[in-house]
């Protein structure tokens, strides 16, 4: 396979892997999206070296820049699942904070009403 087929395949494989991203994101899917992530970083040494043999070997094709179309679209994909994520981060930070106050809430509710420890009033007499 020449480095443009696999600088292909690879990019087929990131696109397969940042949609499955999306929808481990979508779902609350935790360690899927990590094993996606550690999949993704595996393909970067490969992808980087068979673009710069690609780029040795055909300087011209590479100067017009051909997978433009397909970089683009995986840059805009990436971008929408860091939106989504970023979205998913702020709403569990609101969740944990409604979830402390409703906590703060509860102890103050309950020491209003707990009666004082007998032991307690025993040991100063």
């Amino acid at each position: 396979m020449d480095p443009r087929q696999r600088i292909a395949a690879i990019l087929q494989q990131w696109l397969e892997m940042t949609r499955a991203e999306g929808e481990a994101i979508r779902s609350g899917h935790w360690t899927s999206l990590r094993t996606i992530q550690a999949s993704k970083a595996a393909l970067r040494p490969p992808l980087g070296q068979a673009v710069e043999q690609w780029r040795t070997e055909n300087p011209a094709e590479a100067a017009a820049n051909p997978l433009r179309a397909e970089v683009n679209h995986l840059l805009e994909l990436e971008t929408q699942n860091g939106k989504i994520l970023t979205e998913r981060k702020q709403r569990a930070i609101e969740k944990k904070q409604l979830l402390e106050q409703a906590l703060f809430n509860l102890r103050r509710v309950r020491s209003s009403y707990a009666k004082p420890s007998l032991s307690a009033l025993s040991s100063y007499s």
